[in-house]
């Protein structure tokens, strides 16, 4: 019986790797480069020496491990957590105990506590691996921005305000549990929901006035009872310690939600009543994802989320991942893209192809000022004209360049990145630098494992 039971564990130790070559690849260059993961020491201040992280009993090896492997099979980490436990490969690939295995909640704790920062350093070390390979030698270099979807909803102002008011009825009725004398009408909610019904609706600006009014009315009301709530937690205080830990909570989630409700009341106002524009700054697009812009690129339609831009080489790995808040011009990428190039890898390419977005003047001379050979633009206005050494080389270029275009489908559709499922911006920089890892080393594997 103990045979068994010893015959058995070893047989589910072994995974069948020719089912997932590229995931043999990466494991076997984590095996090698240990001194990718201790990048991530950093972000665990409490880490022992055998790389054990707090009380979970996770290794700082397993955490990397995990996210890499969750990111490359387009996991949830609910789906991750039953995969810890139940895939033969997942247990091997991250290094887990036989019988080890974690929660969801677990797993999202330590995965999120890898800053943005350090992401990009990993990524960083992951390319230099390719370098060091000869799968990549950096003398050409593309890039080209896109827009990642935030999770939320298309925003409106009737949408907007029905959020305010739905989620403040929420928390104003759990304040009324410890503070009887906190006035909650739920009729009020009640006739903002049908509100809200009858003005997506509505077709005409003159129909919708009325019922725009009446709304607003219903969030001035709400917004009233937010702050005579923060007054009055604010002044109490209780001995109890979960009831204390519920006032300290509701607290902060209304004070967090209050100047979003102004904000919201004041756009829909200016813009439905008062017919006023509302700049683009002065917008609020989420109350959940607040910070959230709204990316209009030409003729397209419109993304909610934030512009990244992506730099790769021959190969197709992204060597650079900037995210920017707002809605910045490409031409603003350029000289940054060429100054993370040198600082990050030393590298100074040979070839630099860019579409015509990124066409300006001082990005021409910042190229030549840098020693690069070779300089194109799909695009060019007035006198500004490619810097090439002969005419079919700018042809070659300029076609080698909509390859990034190929490079960044396969980036979102491959690894599901369209659109972030994780809340906060710190979050949203962590999961789109987590999928470039995911893709780089699934693309390093591949190109591995044809060469």
């Amino acid at each position: 019986m103990l045979f068994f039971r010893a015959q058995k564990k070893f047989d589910f130790e072994q995974p069948d790797w020719s089912k997932h070559p590229e995931l043999y690849i990466i494991h076997q260059i984590l095996e090698q480069r240990p001194d990718i993961i201790k990048l991530a020491e950093p972000c665990f201040p409490n880490i022992d020496q055998n790389n054990m992280i707090g009380r979970t009993g996770m290794t700082l090896e397993q955490v990397i491990r995990c996210a890499i492997y969750m990111k490359i099979n387009r996991l949830s980490y609910r789906d991750l957590a039953l995969h810890t436990a139940d895939s033969k490969m997942c247990i091997v690939f991250t290094n887990m105990d036989y019988g080890q295995s974690f929660s969801h909640q677990t797993l999202q704790e330590t995965i999120s506590k890898i800053t943005p920062e350090i992401l990009g350093k990993i990524n960083v070390e992951i390319c230099k691996i390719s370098m060091d390979l000869d799968v990549e030698n950096g003398t050409k270099m593309r890039t080209d921005s896109t827009a990642i979807e935030s999770d939320i909803h298309r925003p409106s102002n009737c949408s907007l305000l029905w959020d305010c008011i739905r989620v403040a009825c929420r928390i104003l009725k759990n304040v009324k549990n410890i503070f009887e004398s906190i006035t909650v009408s739920p009729y009020s909610k009640k006739t903002a929901k049908k509100l809200n019904y009858n003005i997506v609706n509505t077709k005409g600006q003159e129909k919708r006035i009325p019922l725009f009014k009446k709304m607003l009315r219903i969030q001035k009301r709400f917004i009233n009872q937010v702050q005579q709530a923060i007054v009055l937690l604010q002044s109490a205080s209780f001995e109890h310690e979960s009831l204390e830990k519920n006032r300290v909570q509701y607290l902060d989630e209304l004070q967090c939600l209050l100047p979003k409700m102004e904000q919201v009341y004041d756009m829909a106002y200016r813009k439905e009543i008062l017919d006023e524009k509302v700049p683009v700054d002065e917008k609020l697009f989420s109350i959940f994802e607040d910070h959230t812009d709204c990316i209009v690129n030409g003729q397209r339609d419109v993304i909610f989320g934030h512009k990244v831009n992506f730099t790769t080489g021959k190969s197709g790995l992204i060597f650079d991942t900037i995210i920017e808040r707002g809605n910045p011009a490409d031409t603003n990428f350029y000289t940054k893209t060429l100054d993370n190039l040198q600082q990050n890898y030393d590298l100074i390419p040979r070839d630099f192809a860019t579409d015509g977005g990124y066409a300006s003047g001082p990005n021409l001379e910042q190229a030549i000022k840098r020693g690069i050979a070779n300089i194109v633009f799909t695009k060019v206005k007035g006198k500004l004209k490619n810097k090439v050494s002969s005419k079919k080389l700018e042809t070659m270029l300029k076609k080698w360049r909509s390859g990034i275009e190929a490079n960044i489908s396969n980036f979102k559709r491959g690894l599901n990145a369209r659109r972030s499922t994780w809340k906060g911006y710190q979050a949203f920089q962590s999961f789109v630098l987590w999928s470039v890892i995911a893709y780089n080393l699934n693309m390093l594997a591949s190109l591995l494992l044809t060469n």
